[in-house]
């Protein structure tokens, strides 16, 4: 026999209808089919399938937190991740401002100080502007110190000579126009700018002319000469201009010049 051991087979029992009685009793062993029960018609099939929808709507909750608390945790990582780099930013920032600032204050100057140099200046300067009469003998020249453009500022003069009042270095110039009715081209002329220091004459520059004419003209002739340079002044020295020939200079006042300023 090849019978279900788990459970025993239900008896049926075969009675005659007719008289009531039974005729023969007949037990009869049938292994009654046993067809398959839905499982959701009974409570606990409902339970468990109940139990496993909650469980896999569980592991879909847990799973979108832990979605969101990764998402939570990137954010986060990236803002502070922001924040170091402008924690960074700021300061190199900090590093850089100072020593551009530093490059933007003014350094120290080399050399001449414009406020110094008219400090230094506002009392030492002359100019001064030709002289109508000159001595025939004398060679050098006179010069007007209170006409016209003429001054003096701290520059002493007398007779033809400026004196100066600080040691310092000085821009010393003058110029002298020759005019004579006749001209022998073999004439020949000079301008002289000469120092004297502790009794000491000593020619600082010179220009001389010469052939400046056409032999046989009986034109007029007229020529210049220019003397500029810079020169070390030590106080109490002397500055003369001399020519060859002081009776031929024009009487052009703002042609004939002599003077000198002060640079520090």
């Amino acid at each position: 026999m090849s019978g279900n051991f788990g459970h025993s087979p239900q008896p049926v029992f075969m009675v005659d209808s007719g008289r009531g009685h039974p005729k023969q009793h007949r037990y009869y062993h049938q292994q009654m089919p046993r067809s398959p029960v839905p499982c959701w018609t009974f409570p606990p099939a409902r339970a468990e399938m109940k139990k496993r929808g909650c469980g896999r709507m569980n592991g879909t909750i847990v799973w979108g937190l832990t979605l969101i608390l990764l998402l939570v945790f990137a954010a986060l990582g990236l803002g502070a991740y922001q924040i170091l780099r402008l924690q960074t930013e700021m300061q190199r920032l900090t590093q850089e401002i100072p020593a551009q600032m530093q490059s933007l204050t003014p350094q120290k100057q080399v050399g001449l100080n414009p406020a110094e140099l008219n400090k230094n200046t506002q009392n030492s300067a002359a100019h001064l502007i030709g002289h109508a009469d000159q001595s025939r003998s004398a060679g050098t020249l006179k010069w007007e110190a209170n006409l016209g453009d003429a001054f003096t500022e701290g520059i002493k003069y007398i007779n033809g000579g400026l004196q100066v009042n600080m040691t310092g270095l000085y821009f010393v110039y003058s110029r002298v126009e020759f005019l004579s009715p006749k001209c022998n081209p073999r004439d020949s002329y000079t301008h002289i700018m000469s120092r004297q220091r502790n009794g000491r004459n000593r020619t600082i520059m010179e220009d001389h002319q010469e052939g400046f004419c056409t032999a046989g003209s009986k034109q007029p002739w007229m020529t210049g000469s220019h003397l500029g340079s810079l020169q070390h002044l030590k106080q109490s020295d002397w500055l003369f201009v001399n020519v060859s020939h002081p009776l031929l200079i024009s009487k052009n006042y703002h042609s004939n010049y002599f003077g000198l300023f002060k640079i520090n």
